[in-house]
């Protein structure tokens, strides 16, 4: 029997094969000593090596495939030959670059998401001018890119001194193995697509270990396939009239009933409760605001004076919750006031465009809707999907290089932005038109620069020297905005987007979703503070309530001031891009795929998972499945079309045309 390693490509592709795993198993090990105070030490850890192995080895298959061609393509004679041999040392110093690179880009990736490669590093490769200038601002990368280059070089250089390489050409091949061992891992590359899939993986305790478990290399592959994900496919699912039969009747109250009997009509009617008011309205979507930053959750480092004190004059939501953990994830809730659906916020998605958002009232009361943004708004489609929902875009592209004092990668600062805002709400109260002006931040991002001299911290000093930065460009626009005549009629609604991290030891850290929120304006609001456990979905509709305004919606938000929200028991829906969850007082149920779910009791300060009441589960697990399975119904059946640009006359600052294109069975659930 011939020995198994005899040939040319069977060698080549072991010694790829043994660089990319042991590449592989030192990124989990360097990630892991990374995350030892977040690990569980216990006899868990070695389930994560275990099953990464399987990932990596199945990674590794692929990463040879090249190496098995060019054994079978090259002459034996020229791999034996001195130049041959150099031409497969530079080969390999290609191919360990690479490894190092992904090794290195894995490790930055880890300290700031605490995961592997997901949803998020797909969207990195996709937008790469606003990313390539956010990581070349934030890291050094030329030293980097050199520490790379030298170690897969002196790494090639030790395999050829060893003799690897002419190992590797001395193989005896045939025509046979010349063409056996590419189809063999052709075939090997395809049974592992079919038969490996990371939802397979067992479940661990403590989230960290599942993340550690992966492959980053096949979690990024995977997100690929990931973008959108079925819900009626992959969850747990009611049949349909149940589902929506269940949703109308969690949605109907007294203030906000069923606009028909129809069951697969969900419009709510909201009538107001006084005076109609014709406020303006401008809302500020802060970047990475996360709760604890505040001192209303204990933060004593005194990075948000302007916040707090905001806080304090306003209606404030202190026990609210994030939908989510990116940017257009909150822009969708505060803007369709929706649970979030599976996959890609619908922003993102190509059928996020005409949508029936909180901008229609506005629109359909004469008001001039824009969208604010210091960067490039075609980044994750904010300019497509503002544009189509009857907004001004007034992105960098829309502004004069004036506007401009200081800008990151990711674009203007937020002084910059807000002073842009004001100059359009003077315009706008010149001409004696209303306006609502949806404004998103950016300076809380690495590389976290901003202009020096406005606070006591430098610019490029980290997380927290940006929290205050944001803090006091917030206080800077408040206060230039009360100079101007219109201040005294408009309201500020001011909101995060998400938390600064979402990563955590349990599947889903509701620890990681609580941000700020509240309406301001002391001259049109009494300071209160809402107490109950309330969602970014409930912003908005609480707004809509201050104006009076009769309207129709289809969002699930409620009006936290609508006398039937003494009774309601309060619920907050966070998600990550699989996992779907609705939060409650009595519990916790989290929906994913597979048709899978949990249950458990949680604590909210600490976030902790514990056994659920029995006696409830049934029914949260049913409220939850109904609340998401209905929602995805209403986006993917075309329920939230509405077109408003041929009605509000508007066209985006760059044209219309400059949008990037982009490149069952019923659930069974017991009794309550």
């Amino acid at each position: 029997m011939r020995p198994l390693f005899r040939s040319i490509p069977a060698r080549l592709a072991l010694i790829a094969f043994s660089l990319f795993f042991a590449a592989s198993l030192l990124t989990r090990i360097g990630l892991l000593i990374t995350a030892r105070h977040e690990v569980t030490w216990d006899a868990s850890i070695v389930g994560i090596f275990a099953n990464g192995a399987w990932f990596d080895a199945a990674s590794a298959v692929f990463a040879v495939f090249p190496w098995l061609l060019l054994g079978a393509v090259a002459p034996a004679r020229f791999l034996q030959s001195t130049i041959g041999k150099w031409i497969a040392a530079g080969f390999m110093t290609v191919f360990a670059g690479i490894l190092i690179f992904i090794t290195t880009a894995e490790w930055f990736f880890w300290d700031e998401f605490g995961a592997r490669f997901n949803f998020i590093a797909v969207d990195y490769l996709v937008w790469t001018q606003e990313v390539w200038g956010n990581i070349s601002e934030s890291y050094p990368m030329i030293p980097i890119f050199c520490g790379i280059a030298a170690l897969a070089g002196s790494l090639s250089w030790w395999m050829n001194r060893k003799g690897l390489f002419s190992w590797a050409a001395s193989g005896a091949t045939t025509w046979v193995e010349r063409c056996a061992w590419p189809l063999a891992g052709l075939a090997i590359s395809m049974l592992a697509v079919v038969s490996m899939d990371q939802s397979s993986m067992p479940v661990f305790a403590n989230q960290y270990h599942g993340e550690l478990a992966k492959n980053g290399c096949w979690s990024f592959f995977a997100a690929f396939k990931q973008m959108e994900i079925d819900y009626e496919k992959w969850y747990a699912v009611l049949p349909k009239d149940q589902a929506l039969g269940e949703a109308k009747r969690l949605l109907s109250t007294a203030d906000a009933p069923a606009s028909s009997p129809a069951p697969d009509d969900l419009h709510r009617s909201i009538a107001g409760r006084g005076t109609e008011q014709r406020w303006n309205v401008i809302v500020v979507c802060m970047e990475s605001m996360s709760g604890d930053f505040m001192s209303y959750l204990g933060n004593k480092s005194g990075l948000t004076p302007n916040l707090d004190r905001i806080a304090k004059e306003s209606i404030f939501f202190e026990n609210l919750y994030a939908t989510g953990t990116r940017t257009v994830r909150g822009m969708e809730a505060l803007t369709l006031s929706l649970p979030p659906t599976p996959g890609q916020a619908i922003i993102y998605r190509p059928e996020g465009t005409d949508l029936t958002t909180t901008f229609s009232p506005f629109l359909d009361r004469g008001y001039d809707c824009a969208f604010f943004y210091g960067g490039d708004g075609r980044f994750d489609f904010m300019n497509r999907y503002f544009f189509t929902a009857g907004c001004r875009v007034m992105d960098a592209g829309a502004w004069k290089k004036e506007d401009v004092t200081f800008k990151t990668a990711w674009g203007a600062c937020d002084e910059d932005l807000f002073r842009k805002t004001i100059a359009e709400a003077d315009s706008d109260y010149a001409a004696g038109k209303p306006f609502h002006f949806f404004c998103m931040t950016t300076s809380n991002h690495r590389p976290y620069d901003f202009p020096s001299g406005r606070i006591d911290r430098p610019s490029h000093g980290g997380r927290k020297a940006a929290v205050k930065y944001a803090d006091w460009a917030l206080g800077n626009l408040i206060e230039e905005a009360g100079k101007r005549p219109w201040f005294k009629d408009t309201l500020f609604v001011i909101c995060s987007d998400h938390c600064a991290s979402s990563a955590g030891k349990l599947e889903l850290d509701v620890t990681k979703y609580r941000i700020p929120a509240m309406i301001y304006n002391p001259s049109l609001v009494t300071p209160q503070t809402i107490g109950t456990l309330s969602s970014q979905i409930d912003v908005m509709p609480t707004m809509f309530g201050l104006l009076n305004w009769n309207y129709d919606t289809l969002g699930y938000g409620h009006d936290l001031l609508a006398p039937a929200a003494a009774g309601f028991p309060g619920r907050a829906f966070v998600s990550n891009y699989q996992k779907l969850a609705l939060l409650r007082d009595d519990g916790i149920a989290i929906l994913k795929p597979n048709r899978k779910f949990s249950v458990y009791a949680c604590d909210l300060a600490t976030g902790d998972f514990s056994p659920p009441d029995a006696a409830s589960a049934g029914e949260l697990v049913r409220d939850t499945t109904a609340f998401y399975q209905s929602a995805s119904w209403l986006f993917k059946s075309g329920r939230l079309k509405k077109t408003f640009r041929e009605a509000a006359g508007l066209a985006s600052a760059h044209g219309a045309t400059d949008f990037r294109p982009f490149p069952m069975k019923p659930l069974t659930i017991p009794e309550s």
